[in-house]
């Protein structure tokens, strides 16, 4: 028979297992408070993030009114109908499961930024969204106190210059900016020339054609040739990446909102003073002969081309000619012996665009400004041609033909001089809403 041993124990085990429950508390504490405290964090940066990225985008769509400052709505701005864009990146951190005074929670927006780099700099919108974790298992460790937790986020929202006189979007092409006629051509200011072909001459000047330019960056390694005594005056890069069309964020005009001018293609040729209104002209515009023609303020939406020739004169300020081409023969063509003057709208999403042709349309025809050196040409501008060729030529010797060039191509030409005339007042921006702190 096997006797049981009656005597105490000495309690090591107890004392064991409660030296472990510290540690055991503490690897509890670390990973459900820790975890906690980290999850909301994580969720108070992206609120914060998300809040900064929506009052950007409302400041990009007040820019023109409002210049990145919070002003409130202005006429024709679709931000928040009541209150100010502060009020607004609230409503968004709130929507975010973060609202000001509820829960210990503080939501801050300064328009523009109070702190950081970009403090005081219009066109940037700063959010502060400080709050509290409660602690459960660390309260054995320490004060009962809860964890303050602390985000911040800055965007910025505006519109920003594109600083480029020339720009060649077409990625392959040989020759894709190409110049000749023994004329010259100078890009104003300290705008360069950027070429996306990645073909060996994706430059080429011929028939001593010379462009002068600060710089020529261009993504054909080489990149360029000159034959029959042409020259490109200015520092040439050659491999470099190419530039994204800075433009196509700008819509198009939509023409279903325009007054419709006329219902077939209108033609002049006369010597008669006419005065044209904005809208949209089905068939579009023919003009030619002695006759002046005006073009008041406005977007000019052709469906079907638009031709100036002749010796009248073409005068238009605050207008921005926009080409729906139906076929190849619905082209835009500047030329004649008059004088020509173009300013491009001085405000809203077209603000700089003077001549736009459409991206989408399957008909891409050439588009061609010609100064004939009779008289004066003084178009200011950008030129928009995404998806076809412009033809510029220039045979006087004052013109001055548009203040940047977009296409997919460029043929330069003429025996005179022009200047692209580029201004960072009058060229367009493009939309900068982005996360920068």
């Amino acid at each position: 028979m096997r006797l049981i041993d009656a005597r105490r124990r000495n309690g090591t085990v107890v004392v064991v297992v409660g030296v472990c429950l510290i540690g055991m508390l503490a690897v509890l504490a670390l990973s459900l408070d820790g975890g906690l405290l980290l999850d909301k964090r994580r969720k108070a940066q992206a609120a914060a993030d998300a809040a900064a990225l929506a009052g950007a985008s409302e400041l990009y769509k007040s820019w023109f009114a409002n210049k990145g400052l919070d002003n409130g709505p202005k006429t024709g701005y679709t931000g928040p109908a009541a209150g100010t864009i502060a009020e607004f990146v609230k409503d968004i951190a709130k929507e975010n499961g973060f609202e000001d005074g509820v829960d210990g929670t503080t939501v801050e927006v300064h328009i523009p930024p109070t702190s950081g780099p970009f403090t005081g700099v219009a066109g940037h919108c700063e959010v502060k969204i400080s709050c509290e974790q409660k602690r459960y298992f660390s309260r054995v460790f320490g004060p009962t106190d809860n964890v303050p937790i602390g985000a911040r986020a800055v965007a910025r929202g505006q519109d920003s210059t594109v600083d480029n006189g020339i720009i060649i979007l077409n990625p392959t092409l040989r020759g894709s900016f190409s110049t000749g006629g023994g004329g010259t051509v100078t890009v104003g200011g300290a705008a360069g020339v950027i070429v996306n072909s990645s073909d060996s001459e994706a430059m080429i000047a011929n028939g001593g054609g010379t462009v002068t330019a600060p710089y020529y960056d261009v993504t054909g390694v080489s990149g360029w040739s000159t034959p029959g005594g042409g020259s490109f005056g200015g520092t040439i890069n050659s491999g470099v990446e190419p530039t994204p069309d800075p433009l196509r964020n700008v819509p198009q005009p939509d023409p279903s909102g325009m007054v419709t001018r006329s219902s077939k293609k209108l033609s002049y040729s006369s010597a008669t003073n006419i005065s044209l209104k904005p809208g949209l002209y089905i068939g579009g515009i023919a003009a030619s002969g002695k006759g002046n023609i005006t073009l008041e303020s406005g977007i000019y939406y052709m469906k079907g081309g638009f031709s100036f020739g002749g010796q009248g004169t073409l005068t238009g300020y605050n207008v921005m000619i926009f080409n729906d081409p139906q076929s190849n023969s619905d082209n835009i063509n500047l030329s004649g012996g008059g004088a020509i003057t173009l300013t491009p709208p001085n405000s809203g999403p077209y603000q700089g665009i003077c001549l736009f042709q459409s991206r989408t349309s399957v008909s891409q025809p050439v588009v061609s400004v010609t100064g004939n050196g009779s008289a004066p040409l003084s178009i200011t501008g950008t030129f928009y041609i995404p998806k076809a060729q412009l033809n510029v030529t220039g045979n006087g010797t004052q013109d001055t033909i548009g203040s940047q060039y977009i296409s997919d191509t460029l043929v330069l030409g003429g025996n005179g001089h022009f200047n692209v005339d580029w201004d960072p007042a009058v060229v367009p921006g493009i939309r900068e809403v982005w996360l920068v702190e």
